[in-house]
């Protein structure tokens, strides 16, 4: 390299002074003079080195085996590309990952380079070692006009990299419409799948790209799963892209249905849906009624799942409060309109907006006939609920047995006078008697008080959607009060209760009142709050920082370790030892153990407080903790490093300084051991926040 810039300098030396040279022998010393000229399209300088010179145009260098071509053609530098061909340059050679010329022109939109080795018959269809040709970088570019200047020199408009994919596919899923358009008009394949199955709409779809998805769609593509069942819409979903979303239902309106019974699915995330649903929420009125409607029957099945005892209560639970979470959110943003505002469909008016929680009714009719039955039993034998247990694990038996019953249906209100006696009868028979009814099952409320309470929850968010901030809903209080034993019963049970479904005892002070007196002390009640306030109100945060913190330190490593080792791991320990640290402390600038100084400013850290000693580390380490181990696996900015006091000369005033990159204290020669302690105090209480390392 030294030899080719010293024939470099020689030669341009030379090219000033007029006088003609001749390029060196050696190929590689004679490349890396030309390439700068190249770079710089100075032909003529070229075109003279060339003249007098026997060097191979097409001999490759460097890391990656170009020529002089691909240098020319990836800089643009025309006039020496014509130069090289006309000295017999290849244009298809190819460099070590498989790229021609062409293929550099085509990605850096070099149009006239490309014209020129098209001229000398540079092969369009020659691919990489990805399998990418010139039209693939055109595409992946969105160089429309270069495009059609090609396609007229290719065989296959549909030539496919490693991956199986097109042109057509890298086009869609950068979303270049011009590009798109001219790749169909050239004949390419609308539907054609990729290696695992995935066709040009679903790699629109897949980032969202809405106009070329249009395209695609206006043109015929068809809506196609890839290999693993994964459709289009369900890209779009999981990336958010409402306005595709709504170019795909345009086409195939069955799939607003799709989008609807994907609440239920909680391996997408809720705030994609949200996402989503406010967009199509937001086109019409009537779109928004639409969506609503859909979600309040959504949720009334799956409450009516929830109440039934043979379904999974934490699966069925979480995909209800997830669709009235959906419901909420989307009836609160509604599309802007004249009449917009808060809607008081609970409080009396009826409105076309209050009419999307009609189907809503049929859920909190259920949960009223449950509510009532509870009370009427408890009313009846408050310490004797197996009347009722009979009944519903006769009909849980059933249910399991494939007898057709319906789940959520209690008996209805003119039935409750007759329903003690009734089931006292049918039990023996039912269950083989009173004490096997007993040993097999707990008692209602622990049965059906996790699931009504869930239930409750949605009814409460539900009726506070419509109410303004701060606000309790009316019809809520009343429903509270209607029912007060039997949620008292719950809370009873089940304090905690309060933090997983009852929020509202938590949100309004005049309902909490209610149940003040059922938690059993003060300090129950603390501590419920802390857990909530600590961990459970920022769970998702919690989450977060646990998925990132895992992405470096394997939960199974963890584990090894209690919270308090954990601790010393990462923070270090609390208490500093001085004897330790003395003996893994170095001198330097002239400064040894004995020197009168050094005794002086150990005497004064044994003097001064912890706090101050506290200081003093971080003062010098820019931490506050020794490491786990103690002062010898100290940390510098390299790597271990002692901690290290080091000699200034003294003057007047002086405070100590340090360098925490490398724990330096550079502490000058005081005249006593009363300066000393006070420079270095003010130095700590006074300037210990600078510049740290922690």
């Amino acid at each position: 390299m030294e030899r080719a810039m010293e024939q470099l300098n020689r030669l341009t030396r030379s090219l000033r002074r007029a006088r003609t040279v001749e390029l060196p022998d050696d190929n590689e010393t004679a490349v890396y003079t030309l390439m700068p000229m190249v770079m710089a399209d100075q032909h003529r300088s070229v075109s003279e080195l060339l003249s007098n010179s026997k060097f191979d145009v097409n001999y490759a260098f460097g890391r990656v085996k170009r020529s002089l071509l691909h240098i020319a053609a990836n800089c643009g530098s025309v006039e020496c590309l014509v130069l090289l061909l006309k000295k017999g340059a290849n244009p298809n050679y190819q460099d070590i990952s498989g790229c021609t010329p062409l293929h550099l022109a085509a990605r850096n939109g070099q149009k006239k380079c490309m014209s020129k080795l098209l001229e000398y018959s540079a092969d369009v269809n020659i691919c990489n070692n990805e399998g990418l040709t010139a039209i693939h970088w055109l595409a992946v570019n969105g160089r429309t006009e270069l495009l059609h200047d090609l396609v007229q020199h290719v065989s296959d408009v549909d030539v496919e990299d490693a991956m199986g994919q097109t042109a057509l596919h890298v086009a869609c899923q950068n979303g270049h419409k011009t590009t798109v358009q001219c790749l169909l008009d050239s004949g390419a394949d609308i539907n054609r799948p990729n290696v695992s199955g995935a066709t040009p709409l679903y790699f629109a779809c897949s980032h969202g790209q809405r106009d070329t998805a249009q395209i695609l769609l206006l043109r015929g593509a068809k809506y196609l799963p890839d290999k693993n069942g994964v459709t289009p819409l369900d890209l779009c979903v999981q990336g958010g892209y409402g306005e595709t979303c709504e170019v795909l239902i345009q086409y195939h309106p069955r799939l607003f249905q799709t989008i609807i019974q994907m609440t239920q699915n909680e391996d997408l995330r809720e705030n994609m849906l949200r996402q989503v649903l406010e967009h199509l929420s937001q086109q019409s009125e009537s779109q928004y009624l639409k969506i609503l409607t859909s979600l309040a029957e959504v949720a009334t099945t799956n409450g009516h799942k929830l109440l039934s005892l043979s379904s999974n209560y934490d699966a069925q639970m979480k995909s209800l409060l997830r669709i009235v979470r959906i419901f909420c959110h989307v009836f609160r943003i509604g599309p802007s309109s004249p009449s917009n505002g808060i809607d008081m469909g609970y409080n009396g008016n009826k409105t076309p907006r209050s009419q999307v929680f009609k189907p809503l009714e049929l859920l909190w009719h259920s949960l009223d006939e449950w509510l009532v039955l509870i009370a009427t039993e408890l009313m009846k034998n408050k310490k004797d609920s197996t009347d009722i247990t009979s009944i519903l694990l006769k009909q849980k038996g059933q249910d399991q047995d494939g007898t057709s019953i319906p789940p959520f249906e209690p008996p209805g209100p003119g039935s409750y006078e007759n329903l003690s006696t009734g089931t006292r009868e049918s039990k023996p028979d039912a269950l083989g008697g009173k004490q096997e009814a007993s040993a097999d099952c707990q008692d209602v409320i622990s049965m059906t008080a996790n699931r009504l309470s869930a239930v409750i929850q949605a009814f409460y968010m539900c009726c506070s959607c419509q109410m303004p901030p701060g606000m309790t809903s009316p019809r809520f209080i009343e429903f509270v009060c209607k029912h007060d034993e039997v949620l008292k019963c719950f809370v009873n049970r089940n304090p905690k209760i309060i933090f997983d479904h009852f929020h509202f005892l938590l949100e309004c002070p005049e309902l909490m009142s209610r149940f003040m007196h059922i938690i059993k002390a003060q300090e129950e009640y603390v501590q419920l709050v802390t857990e909530l306030r600590m961990t459970r109100a920022i769970q998702p945060q919690i989450n977060a920082f646990l998925q990132g913190f895992h992405m470096f330190i394997p939960p199974s490593l963890i584990q090894l370790f209690d919270e308090f080792e954990l601790e010393l791991l990462l923070s270090g320990m609390p208490e500093i030892d001085v004897s330790d640290w003395i003996k893994n402390t170095e001198y330097t600038s002239g400064y040894e153990r004995q020197d009168p100084v050094i005794q002086w400013f150990w005497e004064v850290v044994e003097d001064i407080t912890p706090e101050e000693r506290v200081l003093l580390l971080q003062f010098v380490t820019g931490s506050s903790r020794v490491p786990h181990g103690g002062f010898a696996n100290i940390m510098g900015g390299s790597g271990l490093q002692n901690f290290t006091i080091a000699a200034v000369p003294y003057t007047p005033n002086l405070l100590p300084t340090s360098s925490t990159c490398i724990n330096m204290l550079k502490l000058p020669e005081y005249p006593s051991k009363e300066i000393l302690k006070d420079r270095l105090l003010v130095a700590l209480h006074c300037g210990s926040y600078g510049y740290t390392m922690a």
